[in-house]
């Protein structure tokens, strides 16, 4: 049974502006966490339906991460979609909203449908650990995103 994570933040830029960021790949350093470093990433360019990612990262700087996604929704300026071919999870679909609030303003809304593995214990860690590194995670890349925006 998949698990979601929801998490959402008001931003000082237009939709536009946050989709286009979000949409480069070589832009996610800009909100990765000290504790995470990236050893190398792979992609043919900036979001695009079908389009592959790949991610070697290692947390806490010895845990190795390795990650293939694809973009599975591009709908600028308001969607992008990317879920994992292969990796630690059976299941990860990232979704990122972008609504508009004026000009030059928007909400991001991040929606994480993930399950680690299909057993009762796969779906305890996903409930516990996983939801707990996700919420330190994504308010680490919020207040990283809100900063970028501010500077945009």
């Amino acid at each position: 049974m998949p698990s979601i994570f929801h998490t959402s933040t008001p931003l000082a830029a237009s939709a536009e502006v946050m989709f286009k960021f979000h949409s480069d790949p070589s832009n996610l350093t800009e909100v990765m966490p000290p504790t995470l470093k990236l050893v190398s990433l792979k992609t043919d360019g900036p979001a695009q339906e079908g389009r592959l990612i790949e991610l070697h990262c290692r947390d806490w700087w010895i845990i190795p991460m390795r990650w293939t996604c694809r973009w599975k929704k591009v709908d600028p300026p308001h969607i992008l979609v990317d879920e994992i071919v292969k990796g630690p999870f059976t299941l990860f679909i990232h979704e990122h909203r972008f609504e508009k609030r004026g000009k030059d303003r928007c909400v991001m809304v991040d929606t994480i449908t993930y399950q680690w593995g299909h057993s009762w214990w796969g779906h305890l860690v996903s409930e516990t650990a996983v939801r707990i590194y996700l919420t330190i995670l994504f308010k680490y890349r919020h207040r990283r995103t809100r900063k970028w925006a501010l500077e945009a």
